[in-house]
């Protein structure tokens, strides 16, 4: 269930970069991410695959609460909750019966790798800046384009193109290009910014063993 954690936390690496170099109007977009402490969105996911005889998508839900909350809840085709609540990580697939979660306070580099990849979410230009280097194309959208430069982070994916909208700005498209040339597309919409999420919106549901 490591290695599914672990596949799993790829698909959700969208992080924002901030070179010395980024225009004013970049960093304003930075600061705009910085600014929302909870945001929900839907999201539309394609995977394209060598493996897979045509593109996989999924949608679901989105939800973000700072300073270290996070769920990814696919709702179909095959439903799964991915969750990070401070130190602890899991996944849950209710119709196959999965469940696990993981101490990330246990494992300093599996720690490092989630923070470094909810940058964008968080706003956190040190981190980003640590991280990532990245190009700006003004626009609307803008876009920027990233590389990795920590080498964790490397061995999960070659390159992210964000497509950054809107005012506030939001990152509204990711484009991820994985080291073996595989692609994952994901559209986000139907922001919500300014929550006060329920107890339990950032649990892992039920499953039956």
């Amino acid at each position: 269930m490591r290695l599914v954690l672990l596949s799993f936390l790829a698909l959700l690496s969208t992080a924002v970069a901030a070179p010395p170099e980024l225009p004013p109007e970049a960093r304003a977009a930075w600061e705009a991410m910085a600014s929302v402490d909870a945001l929900e969105a839907h999201f539309v996911q394609v995977r394209t695959s060598r493996l897979l005889g045509r593109p996989l998508e999924s949608r679901g839900v989105l939800r973000f609460a700072r300073p270290d909350r996070l769920a990814w809840i696919v709702e179909s085709p095959s439903p799964s909750t991915f969750v990070l609540v401070g130190d602890r990580v899991g996944i849950a697939y209710p119709e196959l019966g999965v469940r696990d979660e993981v101490d990330l306070s246990d494992n300093p580099d599996m720690a490092r790798l989630v923070r470094g990849m909810m940058v964008w979410l968080s706003g956190d230009l040190a981190a980003v800046q640590r991280d990532y280097l990245a190009s700006w194309t003004p626009g609307s959208p803008a876009r920027a384009h990233l590389v990795p430069t920590d080498a964790r982070l490397a061995r999960l994916f070659r390159s992210i193109d964000l497509s950054i909208d809107g005012d506030p700005a939001r990152v509204t498209a990711v484009d991820m290009l994985e080291p073996d040339g595989d692609t994952v597309h994901i559209e986000l919409t139907d922001f919500r910014t300014g929550l006060e999420f329920e107890a339990g919106a950032f649990a892992l549901p039920a499953v039956e063993p």
